[in-house]
């Protein structure tokens, strides 16, 4: 995500706004606005051109708007333009979904069988061709924690056919908790595999130079650790998670590749992340996350002074255009900011706490972090902040794109 480099630039943002069917637009100009300054609706209400001093901006909008609407002459000397955009008659863009039924990143059905996994950075293979030869959806991102409450708790008593369903989701009470032989489970933000389906990867309790090729061998040098980092051999990328009390490897979204059926569209870190926000809405009713690292810095030899993020999401639905992309752009509106770890965990252990956990890398959440403060500086001045905090947009999967 970049921002508009030329001083001389008029720098411009629309906001779909279905509810009340209209377009939110906002522009600032490089010098005050004189007679030159106007805009019109063009390209039959798909695109939004502004014109000042013998430059000419065009913003693509991210719904189709009535094209005969007037626009408001900026008033002169004013930086800051701004207007409300009615949709055409019949324009249907963006529907109004419940939070289950938004897009995620390659669910099981999305996966051709037989398919390869490969390091995205290297192309090396991580799970060879062919190994996998079913693919299964996981409940949540907690899906270690339920399935072995799951084991603890299983009823004696149930109908063969509601296990045999729950089975097929990768979590009846007869499924193993580690990830069986040739078989691929799916959650928001990974993939899991038998550690003897996958190859050219090390274990690690630290960093890449002290990984070792077998989980065994690192847990020899790290007893207490319930959870390992998985590295691709090619390369060194930061691949994945070993879960002990699983006895799985997961591997990351946005580090891999496979074959799809939906198309070839690649993941990202912001848009698992985001995945994962709808889904923790969905399942607590709380718009409020602290995204925590898996392993700390200070586990990982990296050091020991570390920010978390502190989320709340405004719009889980957003579509939205900027001058400084291209295109309608999918994504999730939030408030946004740093906070330490300690008292990330004071906020979630707070008896009226209505704030949940969501667990990611460390490298991913620096990387979400860049792109929240770039998606900033594509909202207008005034819209950047609200008592204490950062307004941002996190990238959302859309399986139409």
């Amino acid at each position: 995500m970049t921002v508009p480099t030329s001083a001389r630039s008029v720098s411009a943002y629309a906001e779909l706004m279905p509810s009340v069917r209209q377009i939110s637009v906002a522009a600032t100009l490089p010098s005050p606005a004189d007679p030159t300054t106007k805009a019109e609706v063009i390209d039959n209400g798909r695109f939004l051109r502004i014109c000042h001093q013998n430059n000419a901006s065009t913003l693509a909008l991210p719904a189709v708007v009535y094209d005969a609407f007037p626009l408001a002459t900026p008033s002169p000397g004013s930086l800051d333009l701004n207007w409300r955009l009615p949709l055409a008659p019949g324009e249907s863009e963006v529907p109004q979904l419940a939070l289950e039924s938004y897009a995620l990143p390659w669910s099981s059905s999305d996966i051709k069988v037989a398919s390869p996994i490969q390091c995205r950075a290297c192309d090396e293979a991580i799970v060879p061709a062919g190994r996998i030869q079913v693919w299964k959806d996981l409940p949540s991102e907690n899906w270690a924690e339920m399935m072995e409450f799951w084991h603890c708790h299983k009823p004696h008593d149930h109908e063969h056919n509601d296990d045999e369903s729950l089975t097929k989701r990768g979590y009846g009470a007869s499924t193993s908790i580690a990830c069986p032989p040739s078989t691929g489970f799916v959650d928001l933000s990974s993939m899991v595999f038998s550690e003897s389906d996958c190859r050219n990867i090390l274990y690690s309790a630290t960093t890449f130079d002290a990984g070792v090729d077998s989980s065994a061998l690192a847990l020899d040098s790290a007893p207490s650790s319930k959870l390992l980092r998985v590295f691709c051999q090619g390369c060194r990328a930061d691949v994945g998670l070993y879960r002990v009390a699983a006895s799985s490897v997961s591997l990351y979204k946005w580090q891999i590749r496979c074959d799809t059926i939906s198309s070839g569209a690649l993941p990202t870190s912001t848009e698992c992340l985001s995945g994962s926000l709808i889904t923790s809405i969905s399942r607590s009713g709380s718009a409020k996350s602290i995204v925590m690292p898996h392993v700390p810095t200070a586990q990982a030899g990296q050091g020991s002074s570390e920010q978390v993020l502190h989320l709340w999401v405004l719009n889980s639905s957003l579509k939205y255009s900027s001058s400084s992309v291209p295109g309608k752009q999918a994504a999730i509106k939030v408030f946004y900011k740093d906070v330490d770890v300690e008292s990330a965990y004071k906020l979630m252990e707070s008896m009226n706490s209505d704030i949940q956990e969501i667990n990611f890398p460390s490298a991913a959440i620096a990387s979400v972090r860049e792109q929240l403060h770039s998606s900033t500086l594509l909202l207008p001045r005034q819209m950047r902040s609200f008592q204490g905090w950062n307004v941002g947009l996190l990238a959302r999967w859309d399986s139409e794109s």
